[in-house]
């Protein structure tokens, strides 16, 4: 059985919810935000889940990496975290319409993309390029725990 998007928003949001409040431990209800999150952006394309943890750990590893002392080797990482993640961006929202106009202007027939456009992709992109960018700036330091990298990107009622 299929639950429509509302039925599903009626039934998880409440759901996880109480068991948040249930479980005793806060390392117990951080893990079960993030598996909520998880599959909350599975609901809509499964597949897609795996282009946000690759979006999670991509960003872990910039944080990281933003622990170097050169301020030229800081910039570089914070440069290539910006193109990386406005890149996969791009490529999900807006490569079917590159790829029209430039048939539309040129005449030409490329086949378009058709690519599904994951649920939130947006938001999780801007949320891991706001961390990358506030470590970058100082005002966040690098986890070191990736499950604190992983739920501050995905935590779905955001």
């Amino acid at each position: 059985m299929v639950f429509s998007s509302m039925t599903f928003l009626c039934v998880f949001l409440p759901v996880v919810f109480l068991l948040y409040y249930i479980l005793p431990d806060l390392r117990i209800r951080n893990g079960l935000l993030i598996i909520a999150s998880l599959l909350f952006y599975a609901y809509g394309e499964p597949v897609y889940v795996l282009l946000m943890l690759l979006s999670i750990f991509m960003n872990y590893f910039f944080g990281r990496m933003l622990g170097i002392r050169s301020e030229t080797g800081r910039k570089l990482v914070v440069a290539a975290a910006v193109v990386t993640n406005l890149g996969l961006l791009f490529i999900f929202k807006y490569t079917d319409m590159v790829l029209k106009t430039v048939n539309q202007i040129s005449h030409s027939e490329l086949p378009m993309a058709n690519l599904a456009l994951p649920i939130g992709i947006s938001f999780f992109t801007f949320q891991a390029l706001s961390y990358v960018i506030d470590v970058y700036r100082g005002e966040a330091h690098a986890e070191k725990n990736v499950l604190h990298v992983m739920l501050y990107i995905s935590f779905f009622p955001s």
